[in-house]
Order: C-alpha cells, then sequence, then structure tokens
C-alpha cells in the first residue's frame, strides 16, 4: 500500500483562485440576498488584488459603489463605513457556518478598506487530522495492510509519528482553550471614580489610539489636516511627497498605523472592567481607528482619544473645555503644549524640540471632560511626542500620582468634575520615566 505524505503546507492563494472564491461568497446564502454588501465585497476584492489601492478610500467608494456625487461630506453621509461595518460582521457570520471549511479568508480590517487574504488554518488543521485518521486506521481486511508490509516502518513507528503529528496540532488548541477559561478576578486598581466615570452599563465606551500614518504624513506633505478634512478623508487626495514608488504599495494617507505606547494603554484600559469587579461592562467596550470614527459616534458616548491633534483630530472638538492644549509645529518640528489659564508657579508654555539632541522633558497631558456632543465623558491622553503616551500608562498605574488628582476632583457625593493634569517626564528611548504632577486644574 502507498502512503502518500499527510502534512501540507496552507501555501498562498493565486488571484484567480481568490476571486473564484469571492464568487462562492458572493453566490451563498448569507450574501446572495444583500446585494449592497456584494457590490462592496466585490469592489474592495478587486481592487485590492489588482493594486488599485487608491480607489480603496471612503471617499472614493462613496463615489464608485454608492454613486455619491464628487466631494460629498462622509462624516455626514456614513454609508461606507457602516455597509463596511456590516460587511465584516456577515462575512464573520459566513465563516462560522458556510465558509468554515474555505481554504481562504477574506477579511476588511477595521480603520481601512483593503482586504487581506489568510489562509484558514483551522480547516487545514481539520483536513489533516482527518488524513491522520485514514492513516492510523488502515482497513482491516485489506490484504495489503499497513500493517502486512514488511517493507515499511514497523507499527510502533508509525503510530508514534501519528500521535506526534497529533500532538503538534492538539497543544496549541489546549493552550488556546486553557487561555479563554476563567481566570482569578484581579484586585481593584487605579481610579476607581474615574473609570466608574467612563465605564457604565448603560452606555457604549469607545477607545480611539492614534493614527500614526496621519501624523507620518502631515510630516511628510508639511500640511496640516483639519477635522473636517480628517473625517470626510478629503485630505488623501493631496498626495505629493508621500506618494509611494509603487502602484501597489499602501499609500501613507490610507495606512492604518499606530504607536505601541498607544498599544501598551490600550491593554491596561480593557482591563478596567474586571478591575472595577464588573467584567460585564467589557461587551460595551469597542477599539476604534481613530479613521474610523464618525461625528454620530461622538454624541452618545463614552469616549478615549489617545494622541494629540495630528495623531488623533478628535480631540480639536473638545479642545475649548480644556485649559492645556497640545500642538506640534510641524516646520520647526516643536511640540508646545499651551496653558491658556496658568496658575501660579506654572509656565504658558511647555515645549519639546525636536531638534536638540541633549536631554530634556517630555510631556503628558491627561484631561477628563463632559461630552460637549452629547452625553457622557471623554478623556483625552495626548503629549509631546508618541511615546508621551507611556507618561499616562504611569499615571493611571501609580496611586501616589493620580490620587491626589482623583480626590481633589470628587466631590462629597462621589461624583467626579473636569479635571486636568499635566505631566512631566524623562524620554528615554521612547519611553517616559520619573513621571511627575507639574499642573492640576480641576474645573
Amino acid at each position: 500500500m502507498e502512503i502518500k505524505p499527510v502534512m501540507e503546507s496552507p501555501g498562498s492563494a493565486e488571484p484567480e483562485e481568490l476571486r473564484n472564491l469571492l464568487k462562492h461568497i458572493i453566490g451563498s446564502r448569507t450574501f446572495n440576498k444583500s446585494p449592497r454588501l456584494c457590490s462592496l465585497l466585490e469592489f474592495i476584492t478587486e481592487n485590492s488584488l489588482s493594486g488599485n489601492l487608491e480607489n480603496l478610500t471612503e471617499q472614493q467608494i462613496g463615489i464608485q459603489v454608492f454613486k455619491r456625487s464628487p466631494g460629498y461630506n462622509s462624516g455626514e453621509d456614513t454609508i461606507v463605513r457602516g455597509t463596511a461595518r456590516l460587511l465584516r460582521q456577515r462575512l464573520e457570520q459566513y465563516y462560522q457556518d458556510e465558509g468554515r471549511n474555505d481554504s481562504f479568508r477574506i477579511t476588511i480590517p477595521k480603520g481601512g478598506y483593503v482586504a487581506h487574504f489568510e489562509a484558514n488554518t483551522e480547516a487545514y488543521q481539520n483536513r489533516i487530522m482527518g488524513q491522520l485518521d485514514t492513516v492510523s486506521a488502515p482497513d482491516p481486511g485489506s490484504a495489503h495492510s499497513i500493517e502486512s508490509e514488511r517493507t515499511g516502518w514497523p507499527t510502533s513507528a508509525r503510530i508514534l509519528v501519528s500521535l506526534c503529528c497529533a500532538l503538534a496540532i492538539l497543544s496549541p488548541l489546549g493552550i488556546y482553550f486553557w487561555m479563554q477559561s476563567p481566570q482569578p478576578a484581579l484586585p481593584a486598581k487605579g481610579p476607581q471614580p474615574l473609570w466608574h466615570a467612563l465605564f457604565m452599563a448603560d452606555r457604549k465606551t469607545i477607545i480611539v489610539p492614534g493614527d500614526a500614518s496621519l501624523d507620518a504624513y502631515i510630516a511628510w506633505e508639511q500640511r496640516s489636516v483639519s477635522l473636517e478634512d480628517y473625517a470626510n478623508q478629503n485630505y488623501q487626495h493631496n498626495v505629493t511627497n508621500s506618494r509611494p514608488p509603487s502602484k501597489r504599495d499602501v499609500p501613507l494617507s490610507i495606512r492604518s498605523v499606530t504607536p505601541m505606547a498607544d498599544l501598551r494603554l490600550v491593554s491596561e484600559l480593557v482591563r478596567v472592567p474586571e478591575r472595577m469587579g464588573m467584567p460585564a461592562l467589557e461587551r460595551n467596550m469597542e477599539i476604534r481607528y481613530a479613521r474610523d470614527i464618525a461625528i454620530a459616534d461622538t454624541h452618545d458616548n463614552n469616549l478615549i482619544l489617545i494622541g494629540s491633534e495630528t495623531f488623533n483630530p478628535w480631540v480639536t472638538l473638545y479642545q475649548p473645555q480644556m485649559d492645556f492644549v497640545a500642538h506640534w509645529d510641524f516646520v520647526n518640528d516643536i511640540y508646545v503644549i499651551d496653558n491658556k489659564a496658568p496658575k501660579k508657579g506654572e509656565q504658558e508654555h511647555y515645549y519639546y524640540d525636536r531638534r536638540k539632541s541633549d536631554a530634556q522633558n517630555a510631556f503628558t497631558h491627561v484631561a477628563f471632560v463632559e461630552n460637549s456632543q452629547g452625553q457622557g465623558n471623554v478623556l483625552v491622553v495626548e503629549g509631546t511626542t508618541m511615546g508621551t503616551t507611556y507618561g499616562a500608562v504611569n499615571f493611571f498605574n501609580q496611586e501616589q500620582l493620580w490620587k491626589p488628582v482623583i480626590d481633589a476632583a470628587t466631590g462629597p457625593a462621589g461624583h467626579i468634575r473636569n479635571f486636568e493634569v499635566l505631566l512631566s517626564g524623562g524620554f528615554v528611548h521612547g519611553g517616559v520615566s520619573n513621571t511627575r504632577i507639574i499642573a492640576i486644574h480641576i474645573h
């Protein structure tokens, strides 16, 4: 009996194979009655495969797929973002049912509209397990069974190889399920009055890390981007210095890049409901890329905005409520935090000059304000470099830093007032050390 190899690599798909997969998805029960989702999926997939990434902006999709007029206001007309959100949900539903055995999966990561094509490792592992069963359990009635072949491996060796292969596949699954099992509750930690004002049972909390590709775009193009242009993505058509050398490269203006410091803070924030003893609140939490936010999201949600205006233009909505405002002079490469209401001993301006090679302090601004756009509360974290977000991580994790601020801002009934705190620390190798408070403003 000839034994064929049981291990095969998932490999990479050819464009034609992916196009056939697209046809299969569009014709499935999950999609065949949703022409709008099919049109969007087909447009995104085809342009991603062809490398025409300049067509995969919100404006271009609105114009080419949904027949909107050129220059339409995508901040008010959110048909692209809304349909893309439904499309991601429908794809997830498809791969849980009809498409669970597809060799490849089409995904559209949040924050952009470029399709990713991923090997379906679960289906691949299922095929391997099926092949292992075939090899390890031959037909006992066969005249040429594995056991009767004198020239093959000994039976014990074949069983050992089969067991090793099975363990190699099942061990990661065991680790995964162990990680998903309930873990011991974390002790209460951090500024609880602040957390209770931001994470609620009756209101969604949207965490918005910074868009580092926008900051890089501003640096390369030497032009500012207003919130209106960012929300409508009009700036993506003004590309000169940041244009990629190849047509197949993703333009800088539509790349999705987030600073590691922001992700470090996000990793702390997603554990807050557990630290509050209310893990069910995780269901009311979302993490959104800044470019994927619409003005409607600011109306009735709690928001946590990470990054100054060149990383997260949504913070400009709340600058009128704040005494401290961070700006970047991209022409001279100098960050400044303006103090609009300096108290005794405070400066009117705090500078960080990136042109200087000698050591200088970096500044982090943390502000808690009511949502002036509607209901809810807003937490703003910004600073003089992308790495200064680590200053906020230090603030929330060190009781000697947050306690005097939270105590001063919390009233007798436990209600927390608007507050701002300005932090300073040494900027060392992309992080912040020796964080200290240099200003507290309670409103």
